[in-house]
């Protein structure tokens, strides 16, 4: 843990609020998954918390603290409820971005006070048209992880004054969400379509760059992640949470092996030597992967902004390596359960199901990161999406 703090809490402070409600989040783990979407009950405990605030700029009511902070809070979340852990996640991650973004932007963004976003970053179908004093936007995006909750949206968009894809912000009153989301896994997330049909105004300031470099005539960001590469960075939101959800697994099998007894014999499995060694070999795993996390985040926050190529393509390596351990550790878990871990109301098929669908997610693609790497390696350049 690094020393950063705000004026008003520690890292320390905001990781014991976050233990202290972790058994009410998995008592509306199950709740959260029937109704698709993250209960109020929980959104409004992390609020109360100041939770959804840890990175939010300090000029706008937030903690000002860095990704270290972040990870500690998100995967002890992720551990109670996938989903939950999911949502907290990419929301806290944008509350980051838009330290990026202009302070008209983010005056706008946090008029309301404590603001909960979502974003949707595919600007495929967009449509967004230049008018006189920002752009006209309409259009439709997939995958909104929540957006049931959700003040603002930041949406993906192709716009002529600039390069590459921007983020338009706009207000829940702007939109509307198409019932979507039938899935597999991370059903509690409510990742589900954003709709306008009608165009919208979005005033010209009211966009962020999903880039940590300085544009003309602005200086570079301050601090920490912030002088980092995006792709460096953001991925974090995504990756973070899986850690936490393979974690729950643990927990759950645990939990349950230390009073289970085989179906015929009666002999306790907490005896029994395959038993000991999966829990030995998933812990491990994970371990790891926080290990690596923590290394990955202590460097990009100390870097002062230099990072080469190899740089670059290690820690996306890493991004994909750490949930390729963790869906390991948790089929592994999922495997050794038993029968009487398909049931609905049992945790861990339903942190199976998460950590399945979390990496599914396109930045933790595991070939595509490694091939990149390795390219590196050979003194080759990268081909990596985003690196």
């Amino acid at each position: 843990m690094s020393a950063l703090q705000s004026k008003t809490v520690t890292a320390s402070e905001l990781i014991d609020r976050t233990e202290a409600l972790l058994p009410g989040i998995a008592e509306r783990a199950l709740r959260a998954e029937r109704e698709r979407r993250i209960p109020q009950e929980t959104i409004d405990e992390i609020r109360a918390a100041g939770l959804n605030r840890v990175m939010q700029p300090v000029g706008w009511g937030g903690f000002g603290l860095d990704f270290d902070a972040f990870f500690e809070i998100s995967w002890r979340i992720a551990s109670a409820c996938g989903s939950t852990g999911w949502v907290y996640s990419v929301s806290t991650v944008q509350n980051w971005e838009m330290g990026l973004g202009s302070e008209q932007a983010q005056a706008d963004f946090y008029a309301g006070g404590d603001v909960l976003s979502c974003s949707a970053f595919n600007p495929r179908g967009a449509r967004a048209e230049s008018v006189n004093g920002g752009w006209m936007l309409s259009g439709r995006w997939q995958y909104a992880s929540g957006c049931l909750h959700a003040d603002w949206a930041m949406l993906g968009a192709i716009v002529p004054e600039f390069t590459g894809p921007i983020l338009l912000l706009v207000p829940k009153s702007d939109f509307r969400v198409d019932d979507t989301w039938h899935v597999s896994g991370l059903r509690g997330t409510g990742s589900n379509d954003i709709v306008i049909e009608t165009p919208v105004f979005v005033p010209g300031h009211r966009f962020v760059r999903p880039t940590t470099e300085a544009a003309p005539g602005k200086p570079q960001p301050r601090r920490g992640a912030y002088r980092a590469p995006i792709a460096s960075v953001a991925p974090w939101g995504v990756v973070t949470p899986v850690i936490g959800m393979a974690q729950g697994a643990l927990n759950a099998y645990e939990a349950a092996t230390r009073t289970r007894v085989t179906a015929f014999s009666g002999k306790p499995v907490s005896l029994m030597a395959g038993a000991q060694m999966r829990v030995s070999e998933a812990a491990a795993s994970l371990d790891a992967a926080r290990a690596l996390a923590r290394q990955d985040i202590c460097e990009i926050m100390e870097s002062g902004g230099s990072f080469s190529n190899d740089d670059r393509v290690r820690i996306r390596r890493d991004h994909a390596y750490i949930v390729n351990l963790c869906y390991d550790a948790t089929m592994l878990i999922a495997r050794a359960a038993g029968a009487s871990s398909l049931f609905e109301a049992n945790p861990i098929q339903r942190f199976m199901r998460d950590v399945h669908a979390g990496a599914m997610q396109v930045v933790s693609n595991w070939d595509e990161q490694a091939e990149s790497y390795g390219r590196v390696r050979m003194g080759l350049e990268p081909n990596g999406q985003s690196w």
